[in-house]
C-alpha cells in the first residue's frame, strides 16, 4: 500500500458534492468574523489532495481540498512555511524518497498550478547558526532568482511560554511582516514543525501594529469532532499517524465550556492553554479569536455533517486501519519502522470492529 492510493467504491457512505458546500460556506462565515482585518486559515494535514479522506470516507473526492481552496482564489493568498533546521539537515521526509528543498518546490510548484497562486514563502526557526548556513542561503537566493516572496521568521527561545516575550520587538517583532492585500491567508506547509501555527500568530502581531485585527482558524478533517472518539473513522486517523504517536481524546475545554463531548486530538488539546494565553495579550477584546473557548472552536470541520451512511464510513475506516497495519509491518521489515506502530493498530483495528459489532453496522 502507498498512502497516495485510492479506492473505487461500489457503495458510498459520504456525499462529496455537500461537504464541499457546507465547509466552504463555514470558511465564509470565519472571514466575515474578522471584517477588520484577515483570516489566517492553516490547512491541517494534506492540504491539497487527500487520499486518506478519500479511503474512509467513501464519497469525498480526493481533490476536495483544492476545489473548496479554489472557490476562494480571488480573495486569497497563501504563505508556504518552511522548516529552516530541515532544510539545512536536508532531511527527506518520511515514506517520500525527496530531499526537503525538492518536496518544498514540488508542493509549491502544486499550490500554482492548481490554484493559480503564487505562494510567500516562509522561512521559519532561523536562529544565528542557521543564517549563515549554506543550503538554507542557497535555498532563499534560488527562491529570489525564481521571483518568490520571502519572509524570514526567527526562533523564539522562549516560544510558547514566555507571551511577554514572544509579543514583543525582540519575539514577533523580529521577524519579517508580509502585507497582504487580501482577506484569507491560507497558511500551509510539507510536513509537521513548519511552523504554520506560529507564521499566523506573527502575521497577527504585525497586523495589528498596522491596525488591523485579524484572526486564526484551522481548516480540519480529522479527527471529525462530531463523531465519538471510539468511531472507526477516528480511529483510522489514529492508525495514520501511529508513528508520532497522535491520539484521538474528548476535548476537556469544550467540555466544560459548553457541556457537550467533541472529538480532537492530543497536540492541539496540549497547545490550546498556551494559545489562550497568546490570544489574550495579541488581540483586541472584541476580536473574534477571544470567543474560542476550546480548541474545537477554533476548527473549521463539515465533514460530520456529510456523512449519509454510517455502516459504510465504520466499515471502510475498519479496512483503512487494516492496510495502514501491513504498512507498517512492511516498513518494520525493511528495517524502516517500528513494530510499536503495528501493534498500535491492532488495537485500534480491534477497537474499530468491536464498535462496529456492538452497534450492528
Amino acid at each position: 500500500m502507498n498512502s497516495s492510493d485510492t479506492i473505487t467504491f461500489g457503495n458510498l457512505g459520504f456525499s462529496g458534492d455537500r461537504y464541499i458546500e457546507l465547509q466552504s460556506k463555514k470558511i465564509y462565515e470565519r472571514i466575515d468574523k474578522f471584517r477588520q482585518g484577515k483570516l489566517y486559515l492553516e490547512i491541517g494535514g494534506k492540504f491539497l489532495r487527500d487520499p486518506h479522506a478519500s479511503r474512509v470516507l467513501p464519497g469525498y473526492d480526493v481533490d476536495s481540498k483544492r476545489t473548496i481552496l479554489e472557490g476562494f482564489k480571488n480573495i486569497a493568498e497563501v504563505i508556504f512555511c518552511v522548516n529552516a533546521k530541515a532544510l539545512a539537515n536536508n532531511q527527506q521526509l518520511k515514506n517520500i524518497e525527496m530531499d526537503y528543498q525538492d518536496v518544498v518546490m514540488e508542493k509549491v510548484r502544486e499550490v500554482e498550478a492548481n490554484l493559480g497562486l503564487r505562494p510567500v514563502v516562509s522561512v521559519n526557526l532561523l536562529s544565528e547558526e542557521l543564517q549563515s548556513n549554506k543550503r538554507v542561503n542557497d535555498f532563499m537566493k534560488f527562491l529570489q532568482k525564481k521571483k518568490y516572496t520571502i519572509i524570514k521568521r526567527y526562533k523564539i527561545e522562549s516560544y510558547p511560554d514566555k507571551v511577554s516575550e514572544i509579543l514583543s520587538p525582540d519575539g514577533f517583532g523580529k521577524d519579517d511582516y508580509y502585507q497582504s492585500k487580501k482577506n484569507l491567508i491560507v497558511i500551509v506547509g510539507p510536513a509537521s514543525n513548519s511552523g504554520k501555527l506560529s507564521t499566523a500568530l506573527g502575521q497577527i502581531y504585525h497586523d495589528r501594529l498596522a491596525g488591523l485585527h485579524s484572526g486564526y482558524a484551522k481548516f480540519e478533517t480529522f479527527p471529525i469532532w462530531s463523531l465519538p472518539v471510539e468511531h472507526p473513522v477516528n480511529l483510522a486517523y489514529e492508525a495514520a499517524t501511529a508513528d508520532v504517536g497522535d491520539y484521538n481524546m474528548v476535548d476537556p475545554f469544550h467540555l466544560k465550556a459548553y457541556g457537550k463531548i467533541a472529538t480532537n486530538y492530543n497536540r492541539d488539546v496540549q497547545a490550546f492553554p498556551i494559545l489562550q494565553r497568546i490570544i489574550t495579550d495579541l488581540v483586541s477584546e472584541d476580536n473574534f479569536m477571544r470567543t474560542y473557548r476550546s480548541p474545537t472552536d477554533m476548527g473549521v470541520n463539515t465533514a460530520g455533517l456529510a456523512i449519509t451512511d454510517n455502516g459504510i464510513v465504520a466499515r471502510a475506516a475498519l479496512a483503512e486501519i487494516k492496510r495502514r497495519q501491513q504498512w507498517y509491518h512492511e516498513m518494520v521489515e525493511r528495517d524502516e519502522g517500528d513494530r510499536a506502530w503495528v501493534e498500535r493498530c491492532k488495537l485500534l483495528e480491534d477497537k474499530a470492529k468491536y464498535y462496529i459489532r456492538t452497534r450492528r453496522l
